[in-house]
């Protein structure tokens, strides 16, 4: 029952960004061996493998969990063990240490790029950058961080309210006024839910609009993104989720609701990781 309501949970996940739906997903395959009552260690061994492949084919998008998924089923063959459970409960710690340790890596990073009083932008919500504007806050600098809403899950809004209880300046604006807001930025900065091998991202729907305004403004765009993120290859898909999702319900018009886009490499000023 509880990898049946896992694997919904990240299927249908719309708000939280590509690490955070990892850690979500190591974090239940943990807690899904434990609740397991089977001392059958075969039988426990096909439930976990079965639940880590579901999950790592469930986002197109996210290469991330496909990644360390994979790493996560070499490291239950690459043992023989009498106790699977503790397998699965040391093999997920190791990947959510060594998920921590990339991110804490690109936000450094990242800060080293970003002066005390400059304006950032950013699109909908990856919780490293999030990180990054919360270390920001820490060195007591003078930023200001352009928001935009990020329909249709106005996961912007939840950034804005993060930023506002941690006090950092905040301007919340729709996709609509990015060029209009763009000349106010000194740089543009967001996550990934994928690098392609040509360093190419895939991000929510919007990034490639934001990129292309700041490369007409000449505004330099950081993609803060974990080196787990990377693909081996330049092959991708982009999901299509519910159209319901946008309200409209209208005869004869088709509804699209596409919410991850490729941003191509040259518009991109450099992967931050």
């Amino acid at each position: 029952m509880l990898a049946e309501v896992l694997l919904e949970k990240i299927r249908n996940d719309r708000v939280h960004g590509a690490t955070e739906l990892v850690i979500m997903a190591i974090e239940g395959i943990r807690q899904t061996a434990r609740s397991l009552e089977s001392e059958d260690q075969s039988e426990l061994r096909h439930i976990i493998q079965n639940l880590v492949v579901s999950l790592a084919t469930s986002r197109s998008s996210i290469v991330a969990l496909s990644n360390l998924l994979e790493q996560l089923l070499q490291a239950f063959t690459r043992v023989e063990t009498k106790d699977f459970k503790m397998l699965v409960d040391q093999s997920c710690e190791d990947i959510l240490v060594s998920i921590q340790k990339a991110r804490s890596r690109a936000v450094k990073n990242m800060l080293g790029l970003i002066k005390a009083d400059d304006v950032v932008m950013t699109h909908s919500i990856s919780s490293t950058v999030k990180n990054v504007f919360l270390e920001l806050k820490r060195a007591q600098t003078r930023n200001h961080i352009i928001v935009t809403e990020s329909r249709p899950g106005d996961e912007g809004k939840i950034l804005a309210e993060f930023l506002a209880e941690i006090e950092i300046a905040t301007t919340y604006i729709t996709e609509a006024q990015i060029d209009l807001w763009m000349p106010e930025a000194d740089m543009v900065v967001v996550g990934a839910d994928a690098v392609l091998a040509d360093g190419s991202v895939l991000n929510k729907c919007g990034t490639n609009l934001m990129a292309l305004s700041a490369n007409y403004h000449n505004v330099p765009v950081y993609v803060c993104a974990e080196t787990f993120k990377q693909s081996a290859n330049n092959h991708y898909e982009l999901e299509k989720m519910d159209p319901n999702e946008l309200k409209v319900n209208i005869a004869g018009v088709s509804v699209s609701n596409t919410y991850f886009e490729k941003v191509p490499v040259d518009l991109i000023t450099a992967w931050v990781n």
